[in-house]
């Protein structure tokens, strides 16, 4: 997920990347120290999912005060098949005054709500009325803020648990074998 942010980074599309950790994860601090991404601790490990928002948005506020960040893309660093052109669509979208917040809908999960969610600045100061392990998107729905979905092909599921993970890996196309050689076609060789 760092390294598909750092290419949004990259081509332009992205100033910053904020990761909220548990305090205790060394490991997802230095693995955003290393995409250069800013990780600030949240409260507690046991801090809700509203809680590790809420951390994000404010450090966002806070570090961008007088500056252009007009909006964020909340992303779940379970979700492995983020796609550049996912991240694209909602910014060109929302840029093109396609809606205070934009959301993917991934073709291949209908129903499901997309991420990542695209919040404009001037809904930041809603994240104080999440709760518990719901985000912004009950919040919308209770001030009555529509949220504009974006049609994209694909999917990205949530990866949780190492089951979650090896049903990933299966519906993955096969690599070929370490040995094999590739075939060329030459049209000219019959």
């Amino acid at each position: 997920m760092l390294l598909k942010l750092g290419g949004a980074r990259a081509a332009g599309l992205l100033v910053n990347t904020v990761v909220v950790h548990r305090p205790s994860d060394d490991t997802v601090r230095a693995l955003a120290a290393e995409y250069r991404a800013y990780a600030v601790p949240n409260r507690s490990d046991e801090s809700s999912f509203a809680d590790s928002l809420r951390t994000g948005i404010e450090l966002i506020a806070a570090r961008e005060a007088g500056h252009d960040a007009t909006a964020l893309l909340v992303c779940l660093g379970d979700q492995p098949l983020l796609r550049l052109e996912v991240l694209q669509a909602l910014i060109f979208a929302w840029r093109d005054g396609g809606g205070m917040a934009v959301r993917p809908a991934y073709r291949d999960s209908p129903g499901e709500p997309g991420h990542p969610l695209l919040v404009d600045r001037s809904l930041w100061r809603l994240a104080a009325d999440m709760r518990g392990e719901q985000g912004l998107g009950p919040v919308l729905e209770r001030q009555g803020i529509n949220v504009r979905t974006i049609p994209v092909g694909g999917r990205n599921p949530d990866v949780d648990t190492p089951e979650d993970l090896a049903a990933l890996d299966a519906d993955a196309e096969p690599a070929a074998p370490p040995d094999a050689t590739p075939s060329i076609l030459d049209p000219f060789d019959a």
